[in-house]
């Protein structure tokens, strides 16, 4: 279960306030928020627990008068004890039985939860997280049924099939019915997969309900399945008139007017859709080691590839130990108030002098000994982001009153240093070009071009993009 509402959590923050949810204090406190509802979910459990100990106690002490009675009932009602003590329990206990099973149990936790509703994500939050999770999936071609074949325990992408109704049902809402058939068909084919699915009745998705929802996205669609979904639904709930009516006047509905299917719209994915889904052919690799721009890679040679000719780009491996990137983490977690800036999104950023320590000044010479004869900007960028649309990197930096100042004409070449990981999505590209780079921790991306920046972002799916940016001047010594 803690899987299932962990996944519900990611859901709703990858989408809440789409600028807040990257906001850590907010994250943190709606995992607080969630341990309190647990924990007094909890509580009211052990109110329950000793609600049933002291009926299962009565239980035992009623079946063993019931057992005695069986051995031998006619010397048992012979008994006048026994004929007194069975109508004494009869006409007494039962009366306070009903009392009892109609007292509320646990009723501070009842209280409490009530108290706490209102901080709970509303029904826009619910709304901008579903946007978010149907453009991603739009985005890399995921589909539902993809998402509900993976585990719990096993992948990061999974959806329950409760998950899968509740988009369904918001699809629907907005009348995007060929994709709210895919999300209700899966949530019914796969309801009795999830080991929590004796839980979806209890909030609101019963599997009659799911059928009978999918029945009506057919029907919106005019495909004939819409019988075989409302048989589903009725065999699970045979007695609920509202949906024998329902299926009732569907079926007239047919006879009077064939229905001609609504065909869902053929789409192409862009070429920048093709790139992020890696579906690109890539060019192959140009492995070499960089021995010859100074006399520390004589000793030290820093093994590179080359991704592109045109523009010329290579990328660096593990060309800043995990000593120096622990560094920048704790420089950029500490970033002093000057040094501090926002982009457009919800892009944090620092600015870091080269001045600011040895390790800064060191990282300063390899990236010059990796570009070769160009000067270098006095500060390193380090930007955190989290975009789940794609973007271009450095029209941030256009855009930003920070950088006003900045004559980007100037600029002939860029490096990037990766400072972590990115799980899924988050890979950097220049549309139109066969090139792809999944950041990995310590690598670094080399850049060198005329004219405006295309580096493209790819929409993250799972983790931060966390990176050090340096310009590239042309060296006008030479």
């Amino acid at each position: 279960m803690a899987a299932l509402l962990y996944t519900l959590l990611i859901v709703l923050l990858s989408g809440c306030c789409l600028e807040a949810a990257l906001d850590e204090k907010s994250f943190q406190g709606m995992l607080s928020l969630e341990r309190e509802l647990l924990q007094n979910l909890r509580d009211y459990a052990l109110e329950l627990r000793e609600k049933i100990s002291v009926i299962n106690g009565a239980l035992r002490e009623y079946n063993e008068e019931i057992e005695e009675a069986n051995e031998d009932p006619e010397l048992y009602v012979s008994n006048p004890l026994n004929a007194f003590r069975l109508i004494r329990h009869m006409h007494q206990d039962w009366i306070s039985w009903q009392v009892y099973m109609e007292q509320q149990v646990g009723p501070d936790q009842v209280a409490k939860l009530e108290r706490m509703l209102p901080q709970l994500p509303q029904q826009q939050d619910f709304q901008e997280a579903a946007k978010t999770l149907q453009s991603l999936t739009d985005f890399y071609a995921y589909e539902p049924a993809f998402l509900v074949a993976e585990r719990e325990y096993n992948s990061k992408l999974y959806l329950s099939p409760l998950d899968c109704y509740h988009m369904g049902l918001e699809m629907y809402r907005q009348e995007n019915y060929h994709e709210a058939l895919k999300w209700l068909t899966e949530a019914a084919e796969n309801y009795t997969s999830s080991p929590y699915n004796d839980l979806y009745s209890v909030l609101g998705a019963s599997r009659s309900h799911v059928y009978r929802m999918q029945a009506r996205t057919y029907q919106k669609l005019n495909r004939e399945e819409v019988y075989t979904a409302y048989q589903n639904a009725i065999i699970l709930d045979e007695f609920n008139v509202q949906l024998l009516q329902e299926s009732g006047a569907i079926e007239l509905l047919s006879l009077r007017d064939p229905m001609e299917p609504i065909l869902e719209p053929v789409t192409t994915p862009s070429p920048l859709q093709q790139q992020c889904r890696e579906s690109v052919v890539e060019l192959s690799a140009i492995c070499a080691h960089n021995s010859m721009v100074s006399a520390f890679l004589l000793l030290a040679p820093l093994r590179y590839e080359e991704l592109l000719l045109s523009p010329y780009i290579v990328v660096y491996r593990d060309a800043v130990y995990e000593s120096e990137v622990t560094h920048i983490r704790n420089a950029f977690k500490w970033c002093p108030p000057e040094g501090k800036f926002s982009m457009d999104g919800g892009v944090s950023g620092c600015s870091i002098p080269d001045e600011y320590s040895p390790v800064m000044k060191r990282l300063q010479e390899r990236v010059l000994d990796m570009t070769g004869s160009f000067n270098l900007a006095h500060n390193f960028n380090v930007l955190e982001y989290a975009q789940t649309e794609p973007f271009r990197l450095f029209q941030l930096f256009k855009e930003s009153p920070r950088f006003a100042g900045l004559d980007f004409n100037e600029i002939e070449g860029t490096a990037i240093v990766f400072l972590n990981d990115v799980e899924i999505g988050g890979a950097i590209t220049i549309p139109h070009h066969p090139m792809f780079v999944q950041p990995r921790q310590g690598d670094a991306l080399i850049s060198f071009h005329d004219g405006d920046f295309e580096h493209t972002i790819c929409p993250h799916v799972v983790g931060t993009g966390l990176v050090v940016v340096k310009f590239l001047y042309a060296d006008t010594e030479e």
